[in-house]
């Protein structure tokens, strides 16, 4: 039987901790993440149903200094300012460069079927988002009864769309057609976003013309159960913390690998439109920390 691992988020910008009332649990898996983007993982022993913050510390300086220093220098080298030089110890002050652009419009997309304890808490986390341009669309897919639209409806915001032909690809489609976004961003009903999740992916978009498609980060939302520890051990969507490119040419496919729970494409992508059509997907795939989200 293997115990609870308690998952938890580090932002190293704030002060470590001991964190407390770990009983039950074999360990902490902590997402270690600097000024809201993640860099990797740390995973710490309990002692006396407590993690130390002197062990946090230690084990985050062991694995991921190198990721560290890097993310500072490229924060100090994009921060405008008129010091001479840069010095690790003042880039921890320097703020987080702030996204300058034109926010497109972006339609989040959740594709879903009876499952409406896991679509609140999605919505819940789709509420979250730091992104002041967004359409939200929930596409119910042959509904066995009201109850989602009936959740739905009380979001005034989020709009509710009954797809009636059953199957994930007659949802997914459905949703290409009613998107009003630029930007069309797709989630699963049992995923929780992160809130910096299409904020960073605007900016992947609006900073990169000939970028289509982008897919991201998937980490566990917690590790409960040993069904959830055993799926993490033997593979998980993580697909690690690095940014990946990959480039298609107009007459080819994009490869199904390329395409996770958590995928979006340009409005005007080519082959995305009502005659088209976007076959199942399965597996997930990382590109560093330009999205996040817990499943």
């Amino acid at each position: 039987m293997l115990c609870p691992i308690k998952v938890i988020d580090i932002e190293l910008s704030l002060p470590l901790q001991d964190i407390e009332g770990l009983d039950g649990y074999m360990q902490v898996q902590a997402l270690v993440r600097l000024h809201g983007l993640p860099i990797g993982y740390v995973k710490v022993p309990i002692t006396n149903n407590k993690c130390l913050a002197t062990d946090l510390s230690k084990l985050i300086l062991e694995q991921h200094s190198e990721s560290i220093i890097k993310r500072l220098l490229e924060k100090g080298l994009a921060a405008q300012s008129t010091a001479t030089s840069l010095k690790i110890e003042d880039l921890f002050d320097i703020p987080q460069p702030e996204y300058q652009v034109n926010f497109p419009l972006v339609t989040v997309a959740v594709c879903t079927r009876d499952r409406t304890s896991d679509l609140a808490l999605c919505l819940e986390g789709i509420r979250q988002l730091d992104y002041p341009n967004l359409d939200i669309l929930i596409v119910d897919n042959a509904p066995s009864d009201d109850a989602t639209k009936q959740l739905v409806e009380e979001y005034p915001d989020i709009r509710y769309i009954c797809e009636p032909r059953p199957g994930l690809d007659w949802a997914r489609n459905r949703a290409i057609i009613e998107a009003k976004g630029e930007i069309i961003a797709y989630t699963d009903d049992d995923v929780v976003v992160d809130a910096g999740w299409v904020k960073a992916l605007a900016k992947v978009f609006t900073e990169n013309s000939e970028v289509m498609a982008v897919t991201g980060l998937v980490v566990p939302f917690e590790l409960e159960t040993e069904a959830q520890i055993l799926f993490e051990i033997y593979g998980g969507f993580g697909r690690g913390f690095e940014r990946k490119w990959y480039a298609v040419s107009k007459d080819e496919k994009m490869p199904d690998y390329l395409l996770g729970y958590c995928w979006r494409f340009r409005g005007n992508t080519p082959h995305l439109n009502e005659e088209s059509s976007i076959s199942a997907i399965s597996g997930a795939s990382n590109n560093g920390s330009e999205t996040l989200l817990n499943r």
